[in-house]
């Protein structure tokens, strides 16, 4: 069963994580009091300046992290902990919050995603630093990415939270994922922001359905096999792009393409990938040649 974690733009979607924060916040966890729309949700939440990371399961929303960059408004974090003062003059900044996931879905596997889809954000609009004050629970996940300790656990005065303040600077930032993106000139796809996870064995493509998203491997290995085939005729790993073809052309997916490993790839959806390739025709010709290697050897 694929997990995918994504931006949310849908009214529907950004509906849903407000939901979730309330069911784990006040149903599973009953540390917030229960609200009578069933919903959690305070003024940064109208404000342009945030964005929410959903994770679904089967379309479903099981998950939730809210992003807020700086503006005149402040942060959500400075209600909690005086992160500015330990920044240097120059910071944009941005901050991390409302982290939920229901416990049925609780693992470090999809706590990662959540974390390192917000350090991608972070990248995509310039923010120098990350400020969150978090759960403790997942502080040994956050200090992977890069995030150091700047205090001892706290309670939130309006909730009740234990709370531990924690801040990245994004020059440590530790993430194989970027270190990929950048060193395989796929950075530019900055745009898409769909995380999807995969167990192994699991089919990401199927020859004969209709191509609307090509797919960055960024952890684990694929195999391609065509339809009716007993064997694969090829295997992708770490970095390489697959599904881009039936993009091209138009037409439909002309082999399966299964996990081999646990596997996390990022989905590029057919107008970011076209809109990619139009404005970056160097990148455009390097992927052709790409294609065209694998056509010439018959591995795909």
């Amino acid at each position: 069963m694929p997990i995918k974690i994504t931006l949310t733009e849908a009214p529907e979607q950004i509906d849903a994580v407000l939901k979730i924060r309330h069911k784990v916040f006040s149903e599973e966890e009953q540390k917030i009091p229960a609200s009578p729309d069933g919903r959690i949700l305070d003024r940064f939440d109208a404000y342009p300046s945030t964005k929410n990371l959903a994770v679904l399961v089967e379309n479903e929303v099981v998950g939730g992290m809210r992003l807020t960059l700086d503006s005149k408004m402040g942060l959500p974090a400075d209600e909690y902990y005086d992160f500015r003062s330990q920044l240097p003059s120059d910071y944009q900044l941005m901050s991390c919050g409302m982290y939920c996931i229901t416990k049925p879905f609780r693992s470090p596997r999809i706590a990662l995603g959540l974390i390192l889809m917000a350090s991608y954000f972070a990248v995509a609009h310039k923010v120098s630093h990350v400020i969150a004050p978090v759960n403790p629970d997942i502080a040994k996940l956050l200090k992977r990415v890069g995030f150091e300790t700047l205090g001892e656990e706290m309670l939130e005065p309006h909730t009740g939270l234990t709370i531990l303040p924690m801040l990245l600077d994004m020059n440590n930032l530790n993430d194989f994922f970027f270190n990929f993106t950048e060193s395989n000139r796929l950075n530019n796809f900055i745009n898409s922001y769909e995380c999807v996870f995969y167990r192994k064995d699991e089919y990401i493509i199927r020859a004969g359905e209709q191509a609307d998203t090509a797919y960055v491997i960024i952890e684990g290995e694929v195999a391609v096999q065509l339809p009716d085939a007993n064997e694969s005729v090829h295997i992708m790993k770490q970095g390489e792009v697959f599904g881009e073809l039936a993009l091209l052309t138009d037409g439909v997916r002309s082999a399966d393409v299964i996990a081999i490993t646990d596997i996390r790839v990022m989905a590029l959806e057919k107008t970011v990938f076209t809109q990619h390739l139009l404005h970056h025709p160097e990148q455009a010709m390097l992927m052709l040649k790409n294609i065209a290697n694998r056509l010439a050897t018959k591995t795909y």
